[in-house]
């Protein structure tokens, strides 16, 4: 018996779904992607449950006539490859002729479509469940072509189980609307998610206009634009002063040849650029547009084609870094980080030696001389108390900014967890002695000199608080004399909805303001004297980066973190030393007084027989 055989076509289909379909948003990708490459003036995209339950894109394009309609569904069948040469300089967003087989393959797929043609009296349509078709027939309709896809992975429960809630789907669907209304801006794109309208733009002449109605008013306020030119390739677009920092990469887009794309070659310039003058863990704000010959190109990379390939790496990724960098040194002054005189540090480890690490500056540089590779859990500061210096404690780099939202919450350093610190924090025996550089407060106890971070101390002992109170529902509010409103993000606005609820519950009094708009009546107690919008903006982004399907819980501790975080003392700040007794005392009387929730180290302790054995006294 043959052990190799021919699958049958329809579950040689599903595999080849499985390539292209991943989600909801990679239906909708294909299918705006069609209706651009159709010379669209106007797309509309409707979903419902997350598309789960429809997608619906509708445009005014060319449209198509009966046998071509049918034809479109069969593999391989398109109308944007002709010969082989034609593969090495694609210029269009589709051309394998993968989509529209594969997306009906899994889906309850309806289509009508009429061309651009005075002699054609009717349209057709379309209709397809499972990959059979079941009817065709003509219909009244206008120009351009409507597809509507009910009901995806009906016939492969296995990948419908694997779909995540209705909100997520909205807002991968919201962000890839976005990338194709921001590349395409003479075209009008609408989306609507059951009764809600996500974007709604009307056709205009240039990217910043475009950006202007996506983002709303403000957005480029803290934007640099950027053009540049090498050979026959041109780049051009906005990016974000250093201080405008975003804690994922959800705020850039990249576009090459009007497809957005995925390229590590882009990411790596991106960052290079920003490297000295924005912290490693924040990420700037970018459109960036490239244009080049479509045979120095190659998309044929991947089934999404979202990743390519530049045949000329190196000029595309000296092009970017260059052209952000002068862009920036335009219109600021570019603050170094790390660039300080170097330092040289020795401490001993148990069990691991002398250590003896170099400071330049950039790096931390440790001699051959005596030394050992540290084991970075051995300082894992929510478990061993107070740690002595290591590599990683001793970065200034690590502490440059006090605002550090951007890192991932650490489950077990949130309020009830089970763990805690090994060793408590006995403030009674704590004897301040000083403050160094306004940001550390030194003091000293039974065991050793201390080190104590004034911003991680004090954002520990607001988390627990607000923590708590969210707990108890006792959250205490400040009404805002001046409401502001804040515009978000089409992607934002698919997740407000979930977060709305626990938002009013939790002191932020949010309302809905028509279209992309929120308005904010009042924000915690606690949060003092803030940059309200800069919190509420966070708070959103790190729920979207840390997990969409996040559950109450998860949320309310996003909250307080970042409330804490931003309401905190800041580095760089002079205390007195009643302060600086009241946060040692407030530290003391927290869960884990040694880390922030983020991981981040409180307190370092040099005990006293390291100290007298580096002075030779033992």
């Amino acid at each position: 018996m043959n052990k190799i055989r021919v699958l049958p076509e329809i579950l040689a289909n599903k595999i080849a779904a499985g390539e292209i379909v991943e989600r909801p948003a990679s239906v909708v990708k294909e299918l705006v992607e069609n209706s651009i490459d159709a010379g669209s003036h106007s797309i509309h995209v409707a979903i419902r449950a997350g598309g789960k339950r429809l997608i619906l894109v509708r445009d005014d394009g060319l449209g198509m006539s009966q046998d071509d309609a049918i034809l479109a569904f069969e593999h391989h069948a398109t109308s944007k490859l002709e010969t082989v040469e034609d593969l090495s300089a694609i210029a269009t967003l589709g051309f394998r002729g993968e989509a529209l087989p594969s997306i009906a393959s899994v889906s309850r797929l309806t289509l009508k479509t009429r061309p651009d043609d005075p002699d054609t009296v009717s349209g057709t349509q379309l209709e397809i469940q499972g990959g059979i078709l079941r009817s065709v027939k003509p219909v009244a309709w206008d120009k351009g072509t409507e597809i509507s896809v009910k009901d995806l992975f009906f016939n492969v429960p296995a990948r419908r189980k694997f779909l995540k809630t209705n909100d997520t789907e909205s807002g991968h669907i919201a962000r890839h609307v976005t990338h194709y209304a921001l590349a395409n801006p003479e075209i009008r794109f609408t989306l609507q998610s059951g009764d809600r309208v996500l974007l709604d733009t009307v056709a205009v002449s240039t990217v910043r206009e475009r950006i202007y109605q996506v983002f709303g008013d403000g957005f480029l306020d803290n934007m640099v634009e950027l053009s540049g030119s090498g050979g026959p390739v041109r780049i051009y677009g906005f990016s974000s002063q250093p201080h405008e920092q975003r804690s994922n990469t959800y705020s850039q887009y990249f576009f090459v040849n009007r497809r957005m794309v995925r390229d590590k070659v882009i990411n790596g310039a991106l960052r290079e650029a920003y490297r000295r003058c924005m912290p490693a863990a924040a990420y700037p704000v970018v459109v960036l547009f490239l244009e080049l010959p479509f045979d120095q190109v190659d998309v044929n990379a991947h089934p999404a084609k979202t990743e390519i390939r530049f045949h000329n790496q190196s000029s595309i990724y000296n092009l970017v870094r260059e052209s952000i960098e002068r862009a920036l040194s335009k219109n600021i002054i570019i603050p170094e980080f790390g660039k300080r005189e170097p330092r040289s540090y020795a401490f001993e480890t148990p069990g691991k030696g002398t250590q003896f690490v170099r400071d330049t500056g950039d790096v931390l540089e440790t001699t051959a001389l005596k030394y050992h590779p540290i084991n970075e859990s051995h300082f894992d500061t929510g478990q061993h108390g107070f740690p002595f210096p290591s590599e990683r404690n001793v970065n200034e780099n690590s502490s440059t900014g006090e605002d550090h939202t951007a890192l991932r919450i650490h489950p077990d350093l949130l309020l009830d967890s089970k763990r805690a610190a090994s060793e408590p924090l006995v403030s009674e025996s704590v004897r301040i002695l000083g403050q160094y550089r306004d940001s550390y407060i030194i003091a000293s106890d039974r065991h050793g000199l201390l080190i104590i971070d004034q911003h991680v101390a004090h954002e520990r002992i607001l988390y627990e608080k607000l923590a708590n109170s969210m707990k108890n529902r006792e959250v205490e509010t400040q009404g805002l004399l001046n409401p502001f409103s804040l515009d978000l993000a089409p992607h934002n606005m698919a997740l407000i909805e979930k977060v709305m609820p626990e938002l009013m519950r939790n002191g932020f009094h949010v309302e809905a303001f028509g279209g992309a708009t929120i308005i904010v009546r009042s924000v915690p107690a606690i949060a003092g004297e803030t940059d309200y919008r800069k919190l509420m903006m966070e708070i959103l982004e790190n729920l979207e980066a840390e997990d969409r399907e996040a559950d109450i819980d998860r949320i309310r501790d996003r909250i307080a973190v970042s409330t804490a975080c931003r309401a905190a003392v800041k580095i760089h700040m002079p205390l007195s030393i009643e302060k600086m007794q009241w946060l040692i005392d407030q530290l003391a009387h927290t869960q884990i007084p040694t880390s922030c929730p983020h991981g981040r180290p409180i307190i370092l302790r040099f005990n006293h027989y390291e100290i007298e054995r580096k002075f030779g006294r033992v």
